[in-house]
């Protein structure tokens, strides 16, 4: 089975010097598709605010993000047009799919993205993470085809 609603996270990379000797980065790359900024900018957000380690994955992500409730972006600071993009954050842990009555199921990709189908979401699995915009899955390549059945730990909705 493929994933029909599903997009390439890699092309938020394009043209990043650090993205290219990166590895273990899931989490800059659902930063940068949620939040729509660029992958330095998310590079940057991960290591200031996730404590994230260059080329290692973020440890406590879910943990960090309920730390930071609402989320800031200065961009173009240094021009003569800044931007400034503020976010909300409201974080879930655990979410249980209330279609199952007969006992507590959690959400799959597939499942959250049928649920979910507005809105934006940093969706967190076992050691990844990934973004679901609009029950869109922006995640690796190759989770196409095997990433729907992935178990959903927990997630963050962006507004």
């Amino acid at each position: 089975m493929v994933l029909q609603n599903f997009t390439n996270g890699y092309n938020v990379a394009n043209g990043s010097m650090l993205a290219t000797g990166e590895k273990n980065d899931c989490s800059v790359r659902a930063i940068a598709n949620a939040f729509d900024v660029c992958y330095d900018v998310a590079h940057g957000f991960a290591a200031d605010v996730l404590k994230r380690k260059a080329r290692k994955g973020a440890k406590d992500m879910y943990m960090n993000l309920i730390k930071a409730k609402n989320v800031t972006f200065d961009l173009f600071s240094d021009t003569l047009f800044p931007e400034t993009k503020e976010f909300k954050l409201k974080c879930v842990n655990k979410p249980i799919n209330k279609d199952y009555t007969h006992k507590k199921v959690a959400y799959t990709v597939k499942t959250f993205c049928a649920k979910f189908s507005k809105g934006t979401f940093i969706v967190i699995v076992h050691k990844h993470a990934l973004c679901v915009k609009d029950g869109i899955v922006i995640d690796n390549g190759d989770m196409q085809f095997t990433g729907y059945r992935r178990t959903v730990e927990s997630f963050i909705k962006v507004s």
